[in-house]
């Protein structure tokens, strides 16, 4: 990375400019945004030379002596470094580090001193950036211009990413530029984009006036033809055109440039320009761009070792290709450093590798010393991919998954030995997998080839098996699985036991899940594997699948409780993917309980990218324990977060149970936006909810408003189909009796209450057991049985943990009573219920009850008479306002919230009138529950 202009703007006025009204506007008002405390940040794409450097330039000198500036560009050769982009931007600022919270204390500054290693993942050192660009604004707004952000390192990028995403109210612009074709554009939803088209021919003449106002008519048509509106071309063909009417030379051919792209003749230009240096000059230039530091010390340090001195930059800056400004050493433009690079032969490259490897201070970064060695060599070479591979596993401390593939893959190059390559590639892949590169980590795998032994056939699996779940393939990554489980066990018991469920997870999804439970089955039946507890774990995911909920519940109720015992055995993310199989149990309450266990150790551990799955799993537990507002804020937290942090798979999962919670309030699946706070620029806009979930609240709206015939047609997709097994089809069977009931199809309400009745005592749960009475009821042949069966529900609900079940039983008690004629017996029951759907609420459901009160002579209160505190208030206020009342600083707040302070502040300021207070000394007094 280089850094110019850390601390001051360019002296030179930006050039490229002309025709850019809409975008320099734009620009002007994000930075008058971050001063007046409305923080954001924007994405400008263009191809090179289309003025993007100028516009961060004007950014610069408009930010200059107002504001405090961070500048960094990203550069190809490092862009495998984890964090290299933050080091240099954020290197002059460890000094305010001090006043983070601990986690994210040692996350920056392992992060810009590499010394030390950071806690937790790339997007804890997003939150940590966030804070520390909150801590700098409160002297002065803050600016971050990224040049190249294509050329960044992954880590960085998602760390830069999730800043930006959550500036809120803080006083920091940050302004990205990359090339319109790069991926990074793909991974920055939510922020707004700005394209950098060609110039119009008036623009681009305009500029050209202003440059090379003596240039000859004729010329400036030429130009402007070749340049094909891109700014940079305009420029430099205007400045090589004048030298040669100045000394009547041709530095280019006219024809062979003509039929280049228009950033290519900018580079061709930069090419012929670099030829014509000395050739050490040259030399020293190609050190420069081999580094990412720009740290001229070390750059002439290394220029050293290859012969050449610091007077050998002279004619470079001469001719207006590079410059030193301060301690660094800036490129003019990054197609300058990219000519200088490319430009120079093999020989070349490698020398200023070697020299900046050597040259690197003792002690220093042995990632970057590692890559530059690893540049440096040509063939085999053991020892460097020794330290490639030991750079791999300090990357994978930062969390920095892309480079542990990056280093992995280049040590495998090195690597002459066919097994020990192949683990490497192995490694590689599971990294790259890891970090989101589907692609390449399908390649390095297959790369791989057959590998025999054990770790690497597991972890081969694993990452091929992976891939195929990603792209909907769950049958065949169970096979892979399995027959890497008939492959290990044998010599590795404990590895087969784990590969066997992650097979298991995979029969889960699988399109014929009993089928492949069957199968799994019979392919591992004569394997040993010890006794281990994980394999117990998968023969109770396998028994249920194939028919045998009771066997079933006994494995996983065994395996739920090794997991607990063993949790503090295994790191964070293990505990997170094994925790939960008992909700097949219908164990909510303990699991609930155990997952708030897991989401204060993500905070606490900054583990922002595990947190929306933990979050997902929460939310449901508190929907399905009729917490609705509780599952509500959850729910929108975790997709924010799982948007923020790319987890698109999670977002549409965490949309599905807004989706049902919307239904539950009488809101038409897909008729309205997305419940949630945020806007504009959202991320998670258009998020659809998963099908399933979507069914399911398209059933739960139909059954609500009586429209019977259509419910039954729903839940008869999601209780017979191929996902009847998934916990959201098991709640459906009830809900399939009382529509067949409503619409006198008892054959199908029976057959859906014994399904029901099966898993209930399979499972042993009460709420399991009362809403089985409850089914009995609805299907009773007489007014004594059913009031027998009704009884012993709302007796059994007592103490159950599920109001929702337990009001939907007294809905039905009551209706029932009123159909008797005992009017009475109804108007307690349904006052009861309507109570129970106003407090969690379900305003559908509370409605319905209404209107069975009216049915009996009562007059319930209108719903506004009945409103509460807190449904005042947006998801974010809520969750703010109830971390206050406990007493926590804004700063605490925001370090769990992954927020700023001020922006934590902004939420409490929207809160306090809606809820009749002036300050937060008065919120312990109110019933946020």
């Amino acid at each position: 990375m280089t850094d110019a202009l850390q601390t001051g703007a360019d002296d030179r006025e930006p050039s490229g400019l002309s025709g850019r009204d809409h975008e320099r506007e734009f620009l002007d008002g994000l930075l008058a945004g971050a001063r007046e405390g409305r923080g954001g940040a924007v994405m400008l794409l263009g191809e090179p030379g289309s003025g993007k450097t100028a516009l961060l330039d004007r950014c610069a000198a408009a930010a200059s002596g107002r504001a405090r500036l961070l500048r960094c560009t990203g550069v190809q050769s490092e862009a495998a470094l984890p964090y290299a982009g933050l080091q240099v931007l954020l290197r002059g600022t460890l000094d305010r580090v001090g006043s983070l919270p601990e986690r994210r204390l040692r996350a920056l500054r392992g992060v810009i001193a590499p010394d030390d290693a950071p806690a937790g993942d790339r997007f804890l050192v997003g939150a940590a950036t966030l804070g520390l660009l909150d801590e700098l604004a409160e002297e002065r707004p803050v600016v971050v211009l990224v040049d190249d952000a294509h050329w960044l390192d992954l880590e960085t990028v998602d760390a830069l990413l999730f800043a930006a995403r959550r500036l809120g109210m803080g006083r920091v612009a940050m302004v990205f530029a990359a090339r319109e074709e790069s991926a990074i554009r793909d991974g920055a939803p939510g922020l707004p984009v700005l394209r950098l088209g060609p110039l119009s021919d008036p623009d681009a003449a305009a500029l050209l006036a202003c440059r090379a106002p003596d240039l000859q008519a004729a010329v400036s048509s030429r130009i402007i033809g070749l340049a094909q509106g891109n700014p940079l071309a305009l420029v430099e063909l205007a400045g090589a055109m004048t030298a040669a009417q100045r000394d009547g030379s041709e530095p280019l051919d006219a024809r062979e440039i003509a039929v280049l792209p228009a950033s290519w003749r900018v580079r061709r230009i930069f090419d012929e320009r670099i030829r014509a240096l000395p050739a050490p000059t040259r030399l020293l230039l190609t050190v420069a761009a081999a580094d990412d530091t720009g740290d001229v010390a070390l750059v002439m340090a290394a220029g050293e070792r290859v012969g050449v001195t610091a007077g050998d930059l002279g004619p470079a800056e001469a001719a207006d290709l590079v410059r030193v400004s301060g301690r660094r050493v800036v490129f003019r433009h990054p197609l300058v450093r990219a000519a200088a690079y490319q430009g120079a032969v093999l020989a070349e490259r490698t020398a200023a590798h070697r020299a900046l490897a050597e040259a690197a201070p003792t002690g220093g970064d042995m990632g970057r010393r590692a890559w530059h060695l690893a540049a440096a060599t040509v063939g085999y070479d053991e020892e460097v991919a020794a330290e490639l591979e030991r750079s791999a596993e300090l990357f994978r401390s930062r969390g920095g998954r892309a480079a542990v593939a990056a280093a992995y893959r280049r040590a495998a190059r090195l690597t002459e030995d066919p097994e020990a390559r192949s683990l490497r590639l192995a490694a590689a892949a599971a990294a790259a997998a890891e970090a989101g590169q589907a692609d390449l980590a399908r390649s390095l795998a297959d790369e791989a080839g057959p590998v025999s032994s054990p770790p690497a056939v597991a972890r081969l699996a694993s990452v091929r098996a992976a891939l195929e779940h990603r792209q909907g393939r769950a049958e065949s990554a169970r096979l892979l699985l399995v027959e890497a489980v008939s492959e290990v066990t044998a010599h590795r018991p404990a590895m087969g036991a784990w590969l066997l469920f992650e097979s298991a997870a995979m029969a889960w999804d699988a399109p014929d899940p009993v089928a492949a439970a069957r199968d799994t089955r019979a392919r591992v039946a004569g394997l040993d594997f010890a006794g281990h507890p994980v394999h117990r774990g998968a023969a109770g995911v396998l028994d249920t699948l194939a028919g045998d909920p009771v066997g079933g519940a006994v494995a996983i109720r065994d395996f739920a409780g090794y997991v607990v015992r063993t949790r503090h055995e295994r790191g964070l993310i293990d505990q997170v993917r094994l925790h939960g199989w008992d909700m097949l149990l219908g164990e909510y309450r303990t699991v609930h309980d155990e997952a708030v266990a897991l989401e204060r150790e993500c905070r606490t551990e900054g583990a922002v990218g595990v947190l929306p799955r933990v979050l997902l799993r929460l939310a449901r537990l508190r929907l399905f324990l009729g917490r609705h507002r509780d599952a509500y804020t959850t729910a929108v937290e975790g997709l924010e977060i799982a948007c923020d942090t790319g987890q698109h798979h999670l977002a549409t999962m965490l949309s599905g149970v807004l989706t049902v919670l919307a239904a539950l309030d009488g809101e038409e699946p897909g008729a309205g936006p997305r419940p949630a706070a945020r806007t504009g620029g959202d991320p998670c806009s258009g998020v659809a909810p998963i099908p399933i979930w979507l069914i399911r609240a398209q059933g739960l709206l139909d059954l609500g408003l009586g429209r019977y015939d259509r419910a039954l047609q729903r839940f008869a997709v999601l209780t017979g189909g191929p996902h009847r097994h998934l916990m959201v089809s098991v709640h459906s069977l009830p809900d399939e009796v009382e529509a067949a009931v409503r619409t006198d199809r008892t054959t199908d309400a029976g057959a859906a209450a014994d399904r029901f009745a099966r898993w209930a005592g399979a499972t042993g749960t009460a709420w399991a057991e009362a809403v089985d009475l409850r089914c009995r009821a609805l299907l009773a042949a007489d007014d004594a049985t059913a009031e027998e069966l009704y009884e012993r529900a709302l007796a059994v609900h007592q103490g159950d943990g599920r109001p929702f079940e337990e009001a939907r039983t007294r809905l039905l008690y009551g209706e029932w009573l009123r159909r008797v004629k005992r009017r009475a017996a109804a108007r307690e029951a349904l006052t009861t219920a309507l109570e129970s759907f106003e407090r969690m609420p379900a305003a559908m459901w509370a409605e319905r009850t209404r209107t069975e009160l009216r049915a009996v002579g009562a007059a319930p209160a209108a719903p506004a008479a009945r409103a509460d505190l807190v449904g005042r208030l947006t998801a974010q206020e809520l969750r703010v306002v109830r971390l206050a009342a406990t007493g926590l600083s804004n700063r605490d707040i925001g370090a769990r919230l992954f927020l700023s302070p001020r922006t934590v502040g902004y939420h409490l300021s929207n809160a306090y009138p809606k809820l009749g207070v002036t300050s937060r000394a008065a919120l312990g007094a109110l019933d946020l529950a």
